[in-house]
């Protein structure tokens, strides 16, 4: 059995130097559910370089959900975040400092690319992305993909650390080679980031997962989510009463989103109340009975994927003007839904 330490690197000897280098006395550490089983050899890490380590224990989404709040009311004179790298789409006004271990993998993909090609017979330019686990193994992916005759392309964004590198919310990588491609092939375990890629491109999509050595296609995935967005859309087009929502974590306040969506709503007659939230759930928009829809100017993928759990429509700002009549649905698909 390989113990997970062996399959991600945690760069155990940067973060023995960064908390010498920050004189760090209290280190707050951030991580996903995925790498948890390593948490006692990091904390362990922590502590030998002669730093006190807390473990964050509140669910880590990405790096948009630093827990600098958290830091701060802990003391803490360092976060080091762990699963994600460091971009400058997200706004995180503290001085504290952050060191971002991105965990990258080490495991091959050779398997699960070739088996992709099944998949991708019928088509010659090939869009290739990965998640940030994955970055270092692109060149080895594009090499497969051309000695089976594919024509690859591979966005590279400002924003984004890594060429081909996609976040859950942000795809500009795939979608500015998305007219040159016929499909996309996406490195990454589990379905959430290649549904999020057919999202955005509207493209077939086959994701390629290292981890379990296969590729499967996630189009018919994605299309349900469509087919939900639009039924969620059609029912809050009625609503009179809308929640307008403001996301407190630290990457995806938008505060000036969130009025400008609240004064549309009023302009085309609608009630809109602004509520700030950390956490999205459906107990805390349940608690809010009057309330027929709400806009989510947060994390848009808390609509698009997790939309199943509310009772009511939780709306991005784009689907809220499709259900007020001022942006055509097809034109919204048109440009991506992320």
């Amino acid at each position: 059995m390989i113990k997970l330490p062996e399959i991600f690197l945690l760069e155990e000897g940067r973060i023995r130097n960064e908390v010498a280098r920050c004189k760090a006395s209290r280190v707050l550490i951030q991580l996903p559910e995925g790498l948890r089983p390593a948490v006692h050899r990091i904390a362990s890490i922590v502590e030998e370089a002669g730093a006190l380590a807390i473990v964050s224990a509140d669910p880590c989404y990405g790096a948009c959900d630093l827990a600098l709040n958290e830091a701060q009311i802990l003391s803490a004179d360092l976060l080091i975040h762990f699963g994600h790298s460091e971009s400058n789409l997200f706004d995180h006004p503290s001085n504290l400092p952050v060191i971002f271990v991105e965990a990258k993998a080490q495991v091959d993909v050779r398997g699960a690319v070739e088996d992709a090609l099944r998949y991708l017979d019928d088509w010659e330019k090939i869009g290739l992305a990965t998640v940030v686990q994955h970055a270092d193994s692109l060149s080895e992916a594009k090499e497969i993909l051309e000695r089976a005759g594919k024509k690859v392309y591979i966005g590279r964004e400002a924003g984004l650390k890594h060429p081909g590198q996609v976040l859950g919310c942000n795809y500009k990588n795939a979608k500015s080679i998305r007219d040159s491609v016929d499909a996309f092939l996406i490195i990454g375990s589990g379905l959430f980031h290649a549904v999020g890629l057919f999202l955005a491109t509207l493209k077939p999509t086959v994701a390629a997962d290292p981890f379990e050595g296969r590729a499967i296609r996630v189009d018919d995935k994605a299309k349900t989510v469509i087919n939900k967005r639009w039924m969620d859309i059609r029912e809050a087009s009625d609503a009179r009463r809308w929640g307008v929502i403001i996301g407190l974590k630290s990457g995806q306040l938008n505060f000036e989103v969130a009025l400008k969506v609240k004064g549309d709503l009023e302009a085309h007659g609608r009630r809109a109340m602004l509520l700030a939230i950390r956490e999205i759930t459906p107990e805390i928009l349940g608690g809010f009975p009057q309330i027929e829809a709400y806009v989510n100017t947060a994390c848009p993928r808390i609509s698009l994927c997790e939309t199943r759990k509310f009772s009511r429509p939780v709306l991005t700002p784009r689907e809220m003007h499709v259900a007020l009549g001022d942006l055509e649905w097809e034109e919204y698909l048109r440009a991506g839904i992320l």
